[in-house]
């Protein structure tokens, strides 16, 4: 039995608490295929939690196509419970609590790998979708460039720029896996 806050802090997605659902995915830079996808949803007023992946294998990354798929039901007191879960071919009805940590630690590197290659695809999305066949070109010209403070007594400059809209399009937005506690659910240490 978990609490809503274990639970997705478990899975890496404290952010769905607030937001209802995440979803994370990247595409095969020649091909333009979905090569993996991860989404965590909060569905029927909060009742139940779900959450899927589908990555597909990759030279020197894996052999076969990984998976994860778990059920959550929220029980009378709160907690939730994990009804189904089912990962690398295996699946699990009513699991043991070491089998449903190992699930979500599974999970959660995973979706931390995806969201990194979404991340990356994201500042370089041009250069995926059309890829350069210019060796001169330089890469990464979508990443954000360091400036300098000013000097003197003028204001200093933002130390990022982000890259600008591209056609007037603002930015697209994408869920970010948060390898860590929010600071509110840590407990203070004495000084």
């Amino acid at each position: 039995m978990y609490s809503l806050n274990d639970l997705l802090i478990k899975m890496g997605a404290p952010e769905v608490k607030e937001k209802g659902s995440a979803c994370w995915q990247y595409f095969d830079r020649n091909s333009n295929e979905l090569m993996g996808s991860a989404k965590v949803a909060i569905s029927e007023n909060g009742r139940r939690v779900i959450a899927e992946l589908h990555q597909t294998p990759e030279a020197g990354y894996a052999d076969t196509a990984e998976t994860f798929h778990m059920n959550a039901e929220r029980g009378a007191d709160g907690t939730y419970k994990i009804s189904r879960i089912a990962f690398d071919g295996e699946e699990y009805k009513n699991p043991q609590r070491s089998i449903i940590e190992l699930g979500l630690s599974i999970f959660h590197a995973r979706v931390l790998s995806i969201s990194i290659r979404m991340v990356e695809q994201a500042f370089n999305k041009e250069d995926i979708l059309t890829p350069a066949t210019d060796a001169h070109q330089p890469l990464f010209k979508d990443v954000p460039v360091r400036k300098r403070p000013a000097s003197g007594r003028q204001a200093a400059k933002p130390a990022f720029v982000a890259p600008a809209p591209q056609n007037g399009k603002a930015g697209e937005a994408w869920g970010v896996v948060i390898p860590f506690r929010p600071r509110d659910q840590v407990r203070a240490r004495a000084v």
